[in-house]
């Protein structure tokens, strides 16, 4: 579900590293990487949480995805989806259901339900959690808004003094409008950030 990691640097803001050089400068994040470096940062010690981007073509092989992780060391399993119709959605979440109890692994499905969009709106306005891409440039909420970097990482807390998060609100806004028009039981609330902040901007 839409959540933010549970470990805090700054009171309030969650942070995700995608590469593990990073926790040093980033106290308390959460290492967030794909399926093919579960194994390497496993290995090295560190708690793993594996980010698998769901798309039609691997729909069917989400529970072998999600073992393989397992296997490899991943403490937590989190998948993102893009693309998948309202149907599809429901399907995956109840196999991650299925995942989280026969593995025994903590499960986080980023979706949330159009029921809670409708109940609480404004808690989808928000600029967290902060990611570290693996090349140290850092961006509000997940992969996707590098239009709206804060720069690269030195000091966190230069960067967020420095840092206008007026227009990723006013992206949630706008995400929030096409989301509420939704009207699947599960709605894909990153799909609806990324996709308007991939087109170019206004009068290119």
């Amino acid at each position: 579900m839409y959540l933010s990691s549970e470990r805090r640097f700054l009171p309030g803001m969650g942070v995700e590293v995608r590469d593990p050089r990073w926790l040093a400068a980033v106290p308390g994040a959460e290492l967030v990487v794909g399926l093919d470096d579960v194994g390497r940062c496993a290995a090295d010690g560190y708690r793993v949480t594996v980010l698998i981007d769901l798309v039609p073509d691997n729909v069917t092989s989400l529970r072998t995805m999600a073992a393989e992780a397992v296997g490899a060391g991943a403490r937590k399993v989190r998948v993102r989806p893009h693309g998948l119709d309202r149907v599809t959605l429901v399907h995956a979440a109840v196999e991650l259901n299925r995942v989280a109890e026969d593995d025994a692994v903590e499960v986080q499905f980023d979706v949330t339900s159009a029921a809670l969009l409708r109940a609480d709106p404004q808690a989808f306005v928000r600029v967290d959690p902060l990611v570290v891409l693996a090349d140290g440039t850092v961006v509000p909420i997940c992969t996707g808004l590098e239009r709206y970097a804060l720069g690269r990482l030195g000091d966190l807390s230069e960067l967020l003094r420095a840092w206008n998060p007026a227009p990723v609100r006013d992206l949630c806004r706008a995400a929030l409008a096409r989301a509420l028009a939704d009207t699947g039981p599960l709605v894909s609330w990153y799909e609806h950030l990324t996709r308007p902040a991939a087109e170019p901007p206004a009068g290119c």
